[in-house]
């Protein structure tokens, strides 16, 4: 199905036939794409590599091939201004119909970006149910100022929402867990000095991300059951050695 709307929030013609299909025939090689979508193999990966950057598409490794998928068609809320939400809003309903005939599938996907990493948090409001619990694990301090007043934005919405988050902040960045321990629904720890964690880290429902905010910022987004159990447990092994003052 193409569709035209999509136009008007600034997707190309080849970017809407591959986004579209690959909504309506889900995980899928690059063949089964360019088959689907009839854009030809000489444009296919320009156009793939273009939707992964907006956050529509990402991929996986089977087997040593390389399979795509498309993300959730609310992403594109995340993308766009206020003078194209509504339009956005209404075709969204027919993009999710496409999306519906398809089994779920695991997810890996690069968010680029300050642009990806609050798209991110958009997902994780849309995502989390009320009383559910955002897990946060070492986040520094060169991290927290990037974000912070976006960030403090979030967390008013989160608790509206009546979502709960426990964080475990690095020594240095204490300040800004000092500000969350007033904040309802929200438990605070921090690391001890001896305790590394590499990345920033947030885990919620199925869904994992590790954040790095060296140079241009990424999020890589990681949706499997497994992968956020494990996640889950190593977060409740360090918040056990972490402290609450």
């Amino acid at each position: 199905m193409y569709v035209p709307e999509l136009e008007e929030i600034g997707l190309t013609p080849r970017e809407i036939k591959v986004y579209t299909s690959l909504l309506e025939i889900g995980l899928s090689s690059v063949g089964q794409i360019i088959r689907k979508s009839g854009i030809p193999s000489s444009k296919i990966y320009e156009t793939l590599d273009k939707l992964k950057k907006r956050g529509l598409v990402s991929s996986v490794m089977k087997e040593n091939r390389q399979f795509f998928m498309a993300s959730d068609p609310r992403v594109i809320l995340d993308y766009i201004d206020e003078q194209h939400r509504k339009m956005s809003e209404a075709v969204l309903p027919k993009l999710e119909i496409l999306q519906k005939k398809v089994k779920k599938e695991r997810e890996a996907t690069i968010y680029e970006g300050i642009r990806g990493i609050k798209s991110i948090y958009e997902r994780m409001l849309r995502t989390l149910d009320p009383g559910k619990t955002l897990y946060v694990l070492g986040v520094s301090l060169k991290a927290q100022e990037k974000l912070e007043p976006y960030i403090l934005r979030f967390n008013k919405r989160r608790i509206r929402a009546g979502i709960r988050m426990k964080i475990i902040y690095h020594e240095d960045a204490r300040k800004y867990g000092e500000i969350r321990k007033k904040m309802r629904l929200t438990e605070v720890r921090y690391m001890k000095k001896e305790l590394i964690t590499p990345a920033w880290i947030d885990i919620f429902s199925d869904q994992v991300v590790i954040f790095d905010f060296e140079d241009t910022p990424i999020g890589i987004l990681i949706r499997d059951e497994n992968v956020a159990q494990n996640f889950k447990s190593y977060f409740n092994i360090i918040w056990g050695l972490s402290k609450a003052v």
